[in-house]
């Protein structure tokens, strides 16, 4: 059984720790940026635009294997450090090396590392949360049992004594494919084009109308989309999923021109760079109702609530006439 796991750690410091601690804290007072690595990291070895894949269980045993050595590369990458002599890292002129498991206690530790600050890493996508902490790999927080290759795991002393870095257990960005219904999903990832080449519109189509009201991520349409040289062009106007959706009522918005102040307007979540949200509106009622409404192209909308007819076209949302002083 595990010790329970406080979030600030051991209350016994360890003054290179400590030192470990304040530096990574001076890169990312949030845990903000280790975060986005995380999700990053695992979205880089689904590599959903090739392989289609969504879930970490869809990867070949090899692949998992290289999970924790993609996470030390990236950690590196996007704090810039510098590289230890014998361990991964030089953080503050303390050798500290990086260690990922998917769970909490089960770090490999090599005999050569005994003695060493470790950053231990773990995160789970199913439950959308990830950790990171540091610990002296003692003798003292070693399990006595090594593996074929000598590597030994934290023993419960030594889980107790991590000090967990910006306050324990973060919430990782949510996987959406993963964790969205299985019928839903089966729905998309099996949509059909009339014809071969339009399987992949088809999934985004159904992206949109099945994720309504969702701000959808850049790498779930990339995943839905997986095969295509440009799966965010097929999500845009121009005979993407904005065109095709509207004879259904169904607005595509992104982050550009007008979009966002609709999305806003509307009661949506804000779509980033690379993001979408979708929603089937109607023509606001007369007198209006308590649905916020937006105004496009010279009419007012609202969101639709169970009041859709069928035949009614969405908006077009024209970009804005450049000015003469836009650059």
């Amino acid at each position: 059984m595990l010790p329970m796991l406080e979030p600030d750690g051991p209350t016994t410091a360890d003054a290179e720790v400590q030192a470990v601690k304040a530096a990574l804290y001076s890169l990312d007072s949030t845990g903000e940026a280790m975060g986005r690595v995380l999700r990053e990291t695992i979205d880089q070895l689904l590599d959903g635009q090739r392989m289609g894949r969504w879930d970490y269980e869809q990867l070949h045993k090899t692949e998992k294997t290289h999970l924790g050595t993609l996470v030390e590369i990236n950690i590196y990458k996007e704090f810039g450090l510098a590289e230890g002599e014998k361990a991964d890292y030089l953080i503050d002129g303390i050798e500290v090396d990086c260690k990922y498991a998917k769970g909490i206690g089960k770090w490999e530790i090599g005999p050569e590392l005994v003695g060493y600050v470790c950053l231990v890493v773990t995160a789970d996508d199913r439950a959308g949360t990830w950790r990171a902490g540091l610990v002296r790999a003692s003798e003292e927080h070693l399990r006595s049992t090594e593996n074929r290759d000598r590597k030994r795991r934290l023993n419960p002393v030594g889980i107790a004594a991590v000090s967990w870095l910006w306050g324990g257990e973060n919430r990782l960005a949510p996987n959406q494919l993963l964790r969205m219904d299985e019928e839903k999903r089966t729905r998309i990832m099996h949509a059909k084009g009339k014809v071969k080449n339009q399987h992949g519109q088809a999934r985004i189509n159904q992206l949109f109308i099945e994720c309504q009201r969702e701000v959808i991520r850049r790498v779930t349409i990339e995943t839905v989309g997986h095969g295509l040289k440009d799966p965010l062009k097929r999500a845009r106007g121009n005979g993407g999923a904005r065109d095709h959706l509207r004879r259904l009522g169904i607005l595509v918005l992104g982050h550009q021109e007008s979009d966002p102040m609709i999305a806003r307007t509307l009661g949506l979540g804000i779509p980033g760079k690379g993001e979408f949200v979708s929603v089937q509106v109607v023509p606001a009622p007369g007198p209006p109702d308590e649905r916020p409404a937006a105004l496009i192209q010279g009419s007012y909308w609202v969101a639709a609530d169970g009041d859709y007819e069928p035949g009614t076209w969405a908006p077009e949302v024209r970009p804005r006439k450049a000015k003469a002083d836009d650059s």
